[in-house]
């Protein structure tokens, strides 16, 4: 016993004390297996939503930042025989989807109104599969209908209040649905309310912060599928044109970005353009800009000249192709400078300079004088939108696919993706027109006297002639009976 240090009472004290202070020094043993929860809401989005990926997969993506912002699927490089047939699969389906929507726009601005209903409801389908967990969402009642609920709760008020505005309520002819509008807000406020009940009654435990989470992130999708899309309800009835030229500059803008970067790319700068799209350049970005604002300069001029109809506002719903006059947004530009005040005649001589540079420059183009139009101008400010803010539509759909280790957002159209991936530099392009031509482009140009004059039928019979009274007053104190 004496001849045994490891026996000895004193070494076996100060083995005990140091190997107790050794335990309490020692990290705890990481174990394979995640630690059981108790049935609380412990169960965090981390845990939910990232759960399609292990955690050696996480791990390499944070020991390698590019695996997350490069290309997914297997590695490797990709033969030139695969690569053709893709390039040939995306502009085959490409046009098609282009002609697709040249189909739809001769229909008229009802048919376009519901394919872009559709491409909201798919948007919709598509953004909220993202966080999507079968193995979860099986043991939540009502989970998938609550958030359609939601959907539907929003889109019946966002079109419902559209078409209670004045310049949608006079298209419609049918006296029943112009006696219904009025309660439609009532009808959505019923059904946010019923919505927000269900909500609260289908909360289980365990899974508190996952449905929270994917309420917030419903809603977060309903913003961008429903309240930004509704600006291009005002813009299809304004006129099919305001429609078609920013689906125009996008398109244009996504097109030659490509193939600028694909003939200057990383030519004149190796720096990165961004990290959440690595194959982007800065030779594309602004290749594409320039060229994306000359195509937003002369596009106009195939619209009016061939194509008027698409400049005129809807004047009934189930009339296609109506001729009108032009709008005063699409009128010759000096015309409408003559008629400047005399505070503003000193910049005439500056004026008519740049517009006969302008005459002579078409001549030597197009081999013939063509005028300056006001929507030229325009198109300059949309087509530097779509050149600078618009791709950033699309960096932030990039940015939700890095986030959730996704390629695309669906796989509904060959070559492309989903309909968010087509068109999701689309919808901050619509919003910004919309408001563009609501404050700077004269807005009494798109309400025709046709549209007008049949709101002012539809009032009853005294509102009618009250108002005849009110115009006669007005039109006698301007001397103009």
């Amino acid at each position: 016993f004496f001849l045994c240090p490891r026996c000895s009472p004193h070494r076996t004290k100060r083995g005990s004390r140091g190997m107790a202070e050794l335990r309490r020094r020692r990290p705890p043993a990481e174990t394979s297996e995640p630690l059981p929860s108790d049935a609380s809401d412990t169960l965090s989005d981390t845990d939910v939503d990232c759960g399609a990926s292990s955690a050696s997969e996480t791990d390499m993506a944070e020991r390698d930042p590019s695996r997350e912002a490069g290309s997914f699927g297997p590695a490797g490089h990709t033969s030139g025989e695969n690569k053709l047939t893709k390039l040939v699969k995306r502009l085959f389906f490409g046009t098609s989807l282009l002609l697709f929507l040249i189909f739809v726009l001769s229909l008229g601005h009802l048919t376009t109104l519901a394919m872009l209903l559709i491409a909201q409801v798919l948007m919709f389908r598509e953004l909220v599969n993202v966080r999507y967990k079968t193995r979860l969402v099986k043991t939540i009642p009502w989970f998938r209908t609550t958030q359609w609920g939601w959907f539907w709760c929003c889109m019946v008020y966002s079109y419902g209040n559209s078409f209670s505005q004045e310049k949608l309520l006079s298209l419609i002819r049918s006296p029943t649905l112009v006696g219904m509008l009025p309660y439609v807000q009532l009808l959505s406020m019923a059904a946010y309310s019923f919505m927000l009940m269900l909500f609260v009654l289908t909360l289980k435990a365990g899974y508190y912060k996952y449905q929270v989470g994917q309420l917030a992130w419903t809603m977060a999708v309903i913003v961008v599928t429903v309240v930004q899309v509704n600006s291009f309800t005002q813009n299809i009835f304004n006129g099919l044109f305001w429609f078609l030229y920013p689906v125009g500059l996008v398109i244009c803008n996504d097109s030659m970005a490509y193939f600028c970067g694909l003939a200057w790319g990383k030519k004149l700068t190796q720096k990165p353009f961004l990290a959440i799209s690595p194959n982007k350049t800065w030779e594309g970005f602004f290749g594409g800009g320039i060229c994306t604002v000359i195509f937003a300069f002369y596009f106009p001029l195939l619209l009016v000249s061939y194509f008027h109809p698409t400049v005129c506002p809807c004047e009934a719903l189930f009339d296609p192709w109506i001729d009108c006059e032009t709008p005063p947004p699409f009128l010759p530009l000096l015309p409408l400078e003559r008629d400047y005040t005399k505070t503003r005649s000193h910049f005439e001589p500056l004026l008519s300079s740049a517009l006969e540079s302008y005459d002579a420059l078409q001549r030597q183009l197009l081999g013939q004088s063509q005028p300056l139009l006001r929507i030229q101008l325009h198109g300059l400010a949309l087509g530097a939108f779509a050149s600078l803010v618009a791709p950033f539509g699309g960096f932030f759909a990039s940015g939700i696919k890095r986030a959730y280790k996704i390629k695309d957002f669906s796989a509904i159209i060959p070559g492309h993706g989903g309909v968010f991936d087509r068109i999701d530099c689309q919808l901050i392009m619509g919003l910004f027109t919309y408001i563009y031509t609501s404050t700077i482009v004269d807005g009494g140009g798109l309400i025709a006297r046709e549209r007008v004059l049949a709101l002012a039928t539809a009032l009853p019979a005294e509102e009618r002639l009250l108002l005849y009274r009110e115009l006669t007053a007005s039109l006698r104190d301007a001397k103009l009976l």
